[in-house]
């Protein structure tokens, strides 16, 4: 199994199993798990797709739009679910045609032992069940416990693909802070410290809803930029240019 972390893996009288796993309990937690190893637990792709048709256990998708990862749109990729026995959600439950919001991870191949077939590939896909890996989708609109356990929130696809790409800031180490700079916040201010001038480079701040709370283009010489007040706590700033992207997830005090 790719999870090294399951707490009870049952027998059933019907040749089953029951798994119940440790992960994270939304969706931006299973990008940047706040456990050792979190490796096992972010996705490789994360994709909006449409169901083109079943295989066995799986799915073929045809992938529409991809927010993290290698995937292109227009490949019809084929994604692994449970046969029973599996750790992994079930994807035989989403009708042909409809369109999917899935994290999915690189094929372990434990279905080839564990459901007793040898149809999965290295080059396939799974989804797994140990974190939040799977979203509602209708009319360009996004929704699940994003960033609440349990809750249902919603965004449009604009927004979330900015919220992906501040989920992930936190699962990858950024450059050394002597290369590119520190950036914190300090009396209601950003501040960068260290590192070569940043004059032209494009400055954004946004809250992990997506929603823009600053966008500027850093001035020569310029180290320090108000924030908005309000009651965002938690914010992802990026400051790039065109050869080099910092990227930061900050609290503000």
């Amino acid at each position: 199994m790719r999870h090294p972390i399951l707490l009870t893996v049952l027998l059933a009288p019907a040749l089953s199993l029951a798994c119940s796993c440790f992960g994270p309990q939304t969706f931006c937690e299973t990008l940047a798990p706040p456990y050792p190893e979190p490796q096992w637990w972010v996705p490789d792709n994360i994709i909006l797709a449409v169901k083109e048709n079943s295989v066995a256990y799986g799915a073929d998708v045809r992938v529409v739009q991809t927010f993290s990862g290698t995937l292109v749109p227009g490949a019809v990729v084929r994604v692994w679910g449970d046969c029973g026995l599996l750790c992994r959600h079930y994807v035989d439950g989403v009708p042909d045609g409809d369109t999917v919001l899935w994290a999915i991870q690189d094929c372990d191949l434990s279905g080839n032992g564990g459901c007793g077939t040898s149809l999965e590939s290295p080059t396939d896909h799974q989804l797994s069940i140990c974190g939040v890996y799977w979203l509602s989708y209708a009319n360009g609109v996004v929704s699940g416990p994003l960033l609440t356990e349990g809750a249902t929130e919603s965004m449009t696809l604009a927004e979330f693909d900015m919220f992906v790409d501040g989920c992930l800031a936190t699962s990858v180490p950024g450059p050394a802070p002597q290369e590119d700079g520190e950036l914190s916040i300090l009396n209601g201010r950003l501040h960068l410290r260290g590192g070569p001038d940043m004059a032209g480079a494009e400055l954004r701040v946004w809250d992990l809803a997506g929603r823009a709370l600053v966008s500027v283009v850093v001035r020569p010489g310029e180290r320090s930029w108000p924030l908005p007040p309000g009651p965002t706590t938690m914010m992802v700033v990026e400051l790039r240019t065109t050869d080099r992207r910092l990227v930061r997830r900050l609290m503000r005090e």
